[in-house]
């Protein structure tokens, strides 16, 4: 999706319905039960692909979790799938990741740094399966990030690595500040009372854009052989302060989500083509962004990959959502739960649950065109939006083929909030 982004802004067997004259195959999905066991038959339609986008319609729904932590467990012990990338920044995650794979507190390890939209009971449960499947696996999972919101971390990866190179440690100094000076000022925008020094942010994005590009060349140079780690922080600090970089120069339209597919094709590359699950919101595991129509993350990933890249998208109709009042998605926001709103009946969520089965699977490559509805989407993010004065900010312009959006959907017909840690 194309952003101005200085805003910074889930059985048993086939059976046929029919609906309004169109027929469509699903796969029941009875929720009552181990999820595991449930997700088995989703697995085994989209387990043989490269690059699987789990995505979720809220940013606050625990059985999108649950469901989306189960099929990972199962594309993990069954299809051979080793790396788990989060919509977030690759420095925080990689520090997770250490912390997973040691005896560290995991509650804490996801308040300092995970974003909140991720600081859930079902999350925690996750990845303490991960750190119990390291334990006694030789083929470790790895967890990584694709978003770019956060960039201190990364820096701390290359302070690290260049702590013995006189010149590339002075470079990396200096970049530390720009990305402290950055995060905070992200950070501060959930204060009412801040205001933006925007020139000074662009400026010191550009100077931090630029010293990328020196301690790149730098490396090249000097021959230096650069970790894999190192060479995503790198890559990812890049892209974090791209949006400045490009304001200085009065482009204020930049692609977040292809580059955040820019991430999951490096990652994929430096670890030598293993399976990724990508974890994130629907609008970004998507070929289009539902609400531009601008290609999303997973438009870029299908260009790359091709058959290979399968989104999935986890949609319901009726429960609760957890979200926050703040604008900014940080690492302390606090989550309260809210009552979905019945959907709108041109919606697909209406469409959806108007389906014999309340829980179920779809498959939209087998179903290919047979769902011709002119129906809008119902989408939430992580932030609480008044349905009534916001209906255009939740609903899509009418989607007449959602095979131009997603590979296949889980439908929950009723929900509940996330458990969320704080």
């Amino acid at each position: 999706m194309k952003q101005k982004l200085l805003a910074l802004l889930l059985v048993i067997g086939l059976f046929h319905i029919k609906a309004q004259d169109y027929p469509v195959k699903t796969i029941e999905l009875n929720v009552t039960k181990d999820y595991v066991k449930i997700v088995t038959p989703v697995v085994e339609e989209i387990g043989n692909n490269t690059i699987v986008g789990l995505g979720e319609g809220t940013h606050g729904t625990k059985e999108f979790n649950e469901i989306r932590a189960a099929i990972s467990k199962n594309l993990i012990t069954k299809q051979h799938f080793n790396i788990v990338c989060f919509e977030a920044p690759y420095g925080d995650i990689y520090y997770l990741n250490k912390a997973v794979n040691s005896n560290t507190d995991i509650k804490t390890a996801m308040k300092q740094y995970l974003i909140s939209i991720w600081q859930t009971k079902e999350i925690e449960d996750f990845l303490l399966w991960i750190r119990d499947y390291n334990k006694r696996n030789k083929n470790q999972i790895l967890l990584s990030g694709v978003d770019f919101n956060f960039t201190f971390n990364c820096v701390n990866i290359l302070e690290n690595e260049f702590k013995n190179n006189k010149v590339l440690k002075l470079l990396t100094d200096s970049l530390l500040l720009k990305a402290k000076y950055q995060d905070e000022m992200w950070n501060k925008q959930n204060d009412k009372g801040f205001r933006i020094d925007m020139p000074s942010l662009i400026k010191n994005g550009t100077q931090a854009y630029e010293l990328v590009e020196n301690i790149k060349e730098t490396v090249r140079k000097e021959n230096v052989d650069l970790s894999t780690e190192s060479t995503l922080a790198l890559e990812n600090i890049k892209l974090g302060f791209t949006v400045m970089y490009e304001a200085n120069k009065k482009n204020y339209e930049v692609s977040r989500d292809q580059m955040m597919a820019e991430m999951v094709i490096k990652t994929y590359q430096l670890y030598n083509n293993k399976k990724v699950i990508i974890i994130a919101h629907n609008g970004h595991v998507s070929f289009r962004f539902p609400f531009s129509g601008d290609m999303g993350m997973g438009g870029y990933l299908k260009k790359q990959f091709g058959e290979k890249y399968f989104a999935l998208a986890t949609l319901t109709s009726t429960g609760t959502y957890s979200a926050t009042l703040d604008n900014i998605d940080t690492n302390d926001n606090k989550y309260k739960a809210y009552e979905l709103p019945l959907p709108l009946k041109t919606s697909w969520q209406n469409y959806f649950s108007s389906f014999k089965n309340e829980n179920f699977y779809l498959d939209l490559r087998k179903n290919h065109g047979n769902l011709k509805q002119n129906l809008s989407l119902a989408l939430w993010g992580y932030f609480y939006l008044d349905p009534v004065k916001y209906e255009k900010n939740i609903y899509t312009e009418k989607i007449s083929n959602l095979n131009d959006y997603f590979d296949g959907i889980i439908f929950l017909r009723k929900t509940n909030a996330s458990e969320h840690l704080n």
